[in-house]
């Protein structure tokens, strides 16, 4: 069964080939298969299979068992219903939910809930591995959506310019890159386009956060297992090293790698080897190594928290991303693209967005962008979705970066006072007009309905 489940690529397939399974090693009448959604509270889906219904339609289970079973992670056992989770390394990613026919004479033993149990095993590790492969090819969509040329990114900026340089350079090499700098710089973008511009740009780019995994759960997808390792490997697993033979493997948030880990990766740097986990046996990769983190690595050094070995191994070829505020000169550029991204969010009867107001503009020259380009981004979806009119406006931007409503967009104080004094003057006629009705008032205007109330909290108007 092992085998055979690990060879298919689809969710479906897999539940299929497990409810075949069950039938012929429990004596069950009908099986049903529950998946679970990210929060690992509740059921996303549901297979079902009965000896009477072959053809997948649903049945009638006990929801009470099967979510205590989910939440607590220990099986369900009666005389006619088995109901035993599906968990591997923390995650819980259903349960398997098994009944006898009502007027049937015979009865479930603990044989079967082992059974059962050692079913469910291998199904949640064969399924989160499906999961995880799947995510992984929707993360090179999304890249290749995001590229659209040699590097892909935008900004014609010296600092950028010398970032450019860097891909072109290092992008043909074998050996591993380092790039460093704050979240929201683009080093994810970065290490595909260096991929891009390899001899591996054929082969896969896989990228692995190295902060969103437990150890075990890490450990066991970059380096595989070998049957036996732990509770619940059934069969053996090839790791992302293994799988990604000829591939780039980009680790973000290097830094947050366990430092038992950090031995294993320098072997796979310096000597191309790993063992799997339980294993012995030497297995030689061929893959190259791109790494990002926003951590200061020799300050981790110095604390004892990253082996200085592997920090050299990976500091060959360092590149340190220029923040959105030494670079904002590309700030016009990056508000255009993400414009035209995002342009179709806005609803009728608003008109299209083609531009940004050179008030805002302004602002978002002079706003310091700790969250850097990825902050950008998101005001400026933020300013599609709540402004009314074909130009950005100042009051469409996320309050954070507007200035107070009595303080000046720069070089024009007193026309901003007298320009807010005369809209309180206006919108209170307008409330007055529809007896305080906001959203009548906002559409005589042309605002919508948030934009204008949020200008009229902003002007005191409550």
């Amino acid at each position: 069964m092992n085998a055979s489940i690990n060879e298919l690529r689809s969710a479906e397939e897999i539940q299929a080939r497990i409810l075949d399974f069950i039938f012929q090693v429990i004596p069950a009448h009908r099986v049903s298969i529950l998946l679970a959604g990210d929060d690992e509270d509740h059921f996303i889906s549901s297979t079902h299979r009965s000896a009477a219904s072959p053809n997948g339609d649903a049945l009638p289970i006990d929801e009470t068992v099967a979510s205590k079973v989910l939440r607590g992670g220990v099986s369900d056992y009666q005389e006619q219903v088995i109901c035993c989770p599906m968990t591997t390394f923390g995650t819980k990613v259903g349960v398997i939910y098994a009944e006898m026919a009502k007027s049937g004479f015979e009865w479930f033993t603990g044989k079967h809930v082992e059974l059962l149990e050692s079913i469910a095993s291998a199904t949640a590790i064969a399924l989160e591995h499906v999961r995880y492969v799947a995510w992984l090819e929707g993360e090179n969509r999304r890249l290749n959506e995001l590229l659209y040329a040699e590097h892909g990114m935008i900004g014609d900026s010296e600092r950028m310019k010398e970032v450019y340089r860097f891909i072109n350079r290092v992008g043909p090499g074998e050996r591993p890159v380092l790039i460093l700098g704050p979240s929201g710089t683009g080093k994810e973008l970065v290490a595909y386009a260096i991929h891009r511009n390899s001899p591996r740009s054929q082969k896969r780019f896989i990228p692995v956060n190295c902060g969103a995994f437990s150890e075990s759960l890490l450990q066991s997808e970059l380096f595989g297992y070998e049957k036996g390792a732990f509770t619940g490997a059934v069969a053996q697993q090839k790791g992302l090293f293994e799988e990604g033979d000829g591939c780039t493997i980009f680790l973000d948030e290097i830094g947050e790698l366990p430092l038992t880990m950090q031995a294993d990766l320098l072997r796979v740097i310096q000597e191309g080897e790993i063992k799997r986990l339980g294993g012995k046996a030497v297995i030689k990769v061929n893959v190259r190594i791109i790494a990002a983190t926003n951590r200061n690595l020799r300050e981790e050094v110095q604390k004892g928290r990253f082996r200085q070995d592997l920090f050299y191994r990976l500091n060959v070829l360092p590149l340190e991303m220029p923040t959105l505020a030494e670079r904002r000169e590309d700030i016009p550029q990056l508000a255009a693209h993400f414009i035209k991204k995002y342009r179709h969010i806005r609803c009728a009867p608003y008109a299209e967005v083609s531009g940004i107001s050179p008030e805002a503009h302004q602002l978002l020259a002079a706003y310091g962008w700790p969250g850097n380009v990825r902050e950008l981004e998101n005001a400026i979806e933020w300013a599609i979705s709540m402004g009314a009119t074909a130009y950005i406006l100042p009051e469409d931007l996320p309050k954070e970066i507007r200035p107070p409503s009595d303080s000046a967009v720069p070089g024009k104080g007193l026309y901003e006072r007298e320009f807010a004094a005369f809209q309180k003057s206006l919108f209170e006629r307008m409330l007055r007009e529809t007896r305080g009705n906001r959203a009548e008032a906002a559409r005589r205007l042309g605002w919508h309905q948030n934009s204008f109330r949020r200008r009229c909290s902003e002007l005191s108007l409550e």
